[in-house]
């Protein structure tokens, strides 16, 4: 089983089982999807909600507009009907306590580029205060989130 360790700005295709780790998710998101027909999976770990292209030289994406079309670009180069996808999405905290809620806006640009593609949301964990840490099995389909300030385990 690969192993990846999703930075920020990463967004990553798998043909095989594997799993995703996003760490220390703060207002960032986690976005994890699965094609049970293909088994086809993929991963990102999405900083901004801007919907402006912030793709880089090194090949990172930013923000929720490019990180989303890239992955679901990823998914249909590769064989995938988007109707056959399933999303799991962790972070999206407001960890400073600012009145800015980057968290809450991220969550809020994800979800839409998600709904307007129309894909099944299976599972989300967002909001509230504390970072997290998402690990998506694509073997089981679990997501297991765990939130070191309050030592807190959740499984979807």
């Amino acid at each position: 089983m690969i192993q990846y360790n999703l930075n920020i700005g990463d967004v990553v295709i798998s043909d095989g089982p594997a799993t995703y780790t996003c760490f220390g998710l703060g207002s960032c998101i986690g976005l994890f999807i699965q094609d049970r027909l293909t088994g086809l999976s993929g991963g990102a770990h999405i900083f901004i909600p801007e919907s402006i292209d912030t793709t880089t030289e090194d090949n990172k994406f930013y923000s929720a507009t490019s990180a989303v079309q890239n992955i679901l670009k990823q998914f249909k180069e590769r064989g995938s009907t988007l109707a056959y996808l399933r999303a799991k999405v962790v972070g999206g905290a407001n960890v400073l306590g600012s009145n800015i809620e980057t968290g809450e806006q991220n969550t809020s640009s994800v979800m839409q580029q998600l709904i307007a593609s129309r894909i099944f949301i299976a599972a989300t964990d967002v909001g509230g205060k504390d970072c997290r840490t998402a690990h998506f099995k694509t073997a089981t389909g679990e997501l297991i989130v765990k939130v070191p300030a309050t030592s807190e385990l959740k499984i979807y």
